[in-house]
This record gives structure tokens, C-alpha cells and sequence, in this order.
């Protein structure tokens, strides 16, 4: 990892809150202001909590720390996203693959820890993509290049791993039923290949079931399915990238819906990358072409959408976003590859202290 790159992109986010704030155009400080979803004079329903990016943002430091980073500018000890690639989380754990540095990072922000695993030992990752968090806390990460899926416990160590190159041939994804029994890996496939589904596995065994569609336009066929998910009616949401919209699934397979196309309007898709589905089954996808996030129903209509393109690392700008989760209280965790960050956004009602993922806010 960069070690300068990842402080010039915290030194840049802090200039960037530095002008937003107006600190410089007058004598007299001003506080930041974050930005609201949708902003005035709609009412407000999501605003911009923080960002996650190294180890200062969840750890603590020391006073000898604390006074190091005061007089060099630089944080000691940092450690930090490269390439972030997908999140998921689970009671205030924050779960980011990182395809560079080949590994999964855990912001632990109920605990003020953070955590490096994947990257050693028989639980090594080569390409991780896809990530998930069982209902026990397990983690499931897929491992593009190893055609695997590997499985962690909620600390980091290696439990078993399933798939392999005779039954997945580009998984992408993986999603766990509710009750923890099945996982669902989506194979994205290939150009000259015909594997373009979602294959089921008993997630303790391992054990291949059966598989979800094949590659086609038809409903019910993929091309190039990307990312998957599952809402409260263990309904199976997979995003269909290269058709450009996102099916659902119910819990044996069979179609029911689909909703998005290609354009350049609300509601349409140009290249979808994300894939997540709220407490309330509103579905969530990502767009790294539009750079923002879409909020759907569970019919398919759109409510909201959040964020915007900018070469500036500010709150709620994306250069080249990602992956997508919500928590159990309704935050919202956004990757953006470029600027190595997870942007969090939580609902406007609630406060910053409260939730899973709650911390105090720092005083201006």
C-alpha cells in the first residue's frame, strides 16, 4: 500500500471540508455543514455522517500519538483502503474488500478497532470481490481469481472456503438466506460462455444445489449478473448488469420481477455496479457511470437518489463508486474506488450516537 497516497487523499478530504465549511473566506470560523437527501425545500430523509478510509478514523491514539500527528501533519501508524471494492455490515462491523491489497479491512467502530485479515495464512485471498455477513456473523467473501468462496468468522479467521473452478467460472457476489441455510454466488461468466447465473450452495457444507438462470434477454436470464442480495421474504435480488436492470427471485428460483433499462435518465442504468436492500426491502443500486446511488421500492419505482460526480474528495461526491450496504438502523455505507473511501450516510432522524454504528460526534 501507498503509504504518501493514502495521506495526500485525507489531506485533500480535509481541504475539501475546509472550503465547504467557508473557514478562510471570513475571520470567523463557521461549522461544516453536511449534506442533506433530498436537499431544500424537499424535506430531508438521509444525511452525510462521515468517511472511512485509514485506521485514525475508528482507532484511538495514544497522547504520544496524538502529539506526533499535531506536529507532523501525518498520523502515526496509519493504515488504510487502497482499492476498496464491495461492503457489508453487521452490528457496527464494517467489512471492505480491498482487490490491491488483497484482503478483507474491518472498521469495528463499536470497539474502536481496526482490522486486517485475508491476507495471510490457508485463509489468503488473491482477488477479493463480493462480501456478505451470515446472520451468525459469519463472512463470506468471494475470491474472484481462486473461484471460491471464503468463509471467516466475525473476527477474521478462517473457517472453509467452497466452489472452486469446476462449479464457478467468475463468481462475483454472494448473498446468505435468512435463516443462514443456502448461499448464492453469482457467476458472472464470459464472453464466449453460457454460465451466466446464480448458483446455490448448502452454506455449511458447501454442497452445489442447483443453479438460477442461464445467459439470455429473456426474463429470468442473465447477462453479466454482477450482484446479488436478499430482503426480509428471502427473496433473491440480482443485479443483471449487462442487461442494464435488476430481477428478483423468490426463495426457490422462480422469476417475479424486473425493473431498470439502459439511459441516462432517473430511474435508468448506465454501468450498475452496487447492490443492497434495506430493513423495509427498498432496493439500492449503485451506478459508477452516473456516480450515485438509486433508492427503489420493491416494486421497481424509484424514491430518491444520493450523490453526485466530482474530482474533488468531498462528502457525498464519488469519482468511481462501487459497492453498497445498508445496516440494521438504516445507514448507508457507499464504496468509491478512486478516492479509496466508504461514505456513510444515516437517516436524518436519527442521531449520530445512535445505532450499531453510533459514535459521539467529534466537537467543532
Amino acid at each position: 500500500m501507498c503509504y504518501l497516497s493514502l495521506q495526500l487523499k485525507k489531506i485533500l478530504l480535509v481541504c475539501s471540508v475546509v472550503l465547504l465549511s467557508g473557514c478562510g473566506a471570513t475571520t470567523e470560523e463557521r461549522p461544516f455543514v453536511p449534506p442533506v437527501y433530498p436537499a431544500a425545500p424537499d424535506d430531508p430523509r438521509f444525511i452525510y455522517e462521515r468517511s472511512l478510509m485509514g485506521s485514525a478514523d475508528v482507532e484511538e491514539l495514544t497522547s504520544e500519538q496524538k502529539f506526533k500527528a499535531m506536529a507532523t501533519g501525518v498520523p502515526v501508524g496509519e493504515r488504510g483502503l487502497v482499492k476498496p471494492f464491495d461492503v457489508a455490515v453487521r452490528k457496527g462491523r464494517v467489512y471492505i474488500t480491498d482487490t490491491v491489497s488483497r484482503q478483507v479491512v474491518l472498521f469495528n467502530i463499536h470497539d474502536s478497532k481496526f482490522v486486517e485479515f485475508g491476507n495471510k495464512g490457508p485463509g489468503r485471498l488473491s482477488k477479493p470481490i463480493g462480501i456478505t455477513v451470515g446472520p451468525t456473523g459469519e463472512v463470506f467473501v468471494v475470491d474472484n481469481s481462486a473461484k471460491r468462496v471464503m468463509v471467516y468468522d466475525k473476527d477474521g479467521q478462517f473457517l472453509r472456503s467452497f466452489g472452486g473452478k469446476d462449479e464457478l467460472s467468475r463468481p462475483a457476489d454472494v448473498a446468505i438466506s435468512n435463516d443462514g441455510q443456502y448461499a448464492y454466488v453469482v457467476d458472472t461468466g464470459g464472453v464466449q460462455s453460457r454460465d451466466h447465473r446464480v448458483q446455490k450452495y448448502d452454506a455449511q457444507s458447501g454442497e452445489l444445489l442447483n443453479a438460477i438462470g442461464t445467459r439470455g434477454l429473456a426474463l429470468g436470464e442473465f447477462n453479466l449478473p454482477m450482484m446479488i442480495d436478499i430482503d426480509s421474504k428471502d427473496r433473491i435480488y440480482v443485479l443483471d448488469s449487462g442487461n442494464f436492470r435488476v430481477q428478483r427471485f423468490n426463495a426457490d428460483g422462480e422469476f417475479e420481477l424486473a425493473f431498470g433499462k439502459v439511459g441516462n435518465r432517473l430511474g435508468d442504468f448506465s454501468r450498475p455496479k452496487g447492490l443492497a436492500i434495506d430493513a423495509e426491502d427498498n432496493i439500492y443500486v449503485m451506478d459508477s457511470s452516473f456516480a450515485n446511488f438509486q433508492i427503489f421500492n420493491e416494486k421497481g419505482e424509484l424514491l430518491l437518489f444520493v450523490g453526485q460526480r466530482s474530482v474533488n474528495n468531498e462528502p457525498g461526491m464519488f469519482s468511481l463508486p462501487a459497492g453498497i450496504a445498508v445496516d440494521e438502523d438504516g445507514r448507508i455505507y457507499a464504496v468509491d474506488q478512486f478516492f479509496s473511501k466508504v461514505e456513510v450516510f444515516r437517516p436524518y432522524g436519527m442521531k449520530q450516537s445512535e445505532g450499531y454504528a453510533g459514535v459521539a460526534p467529534v466537537k467543532q
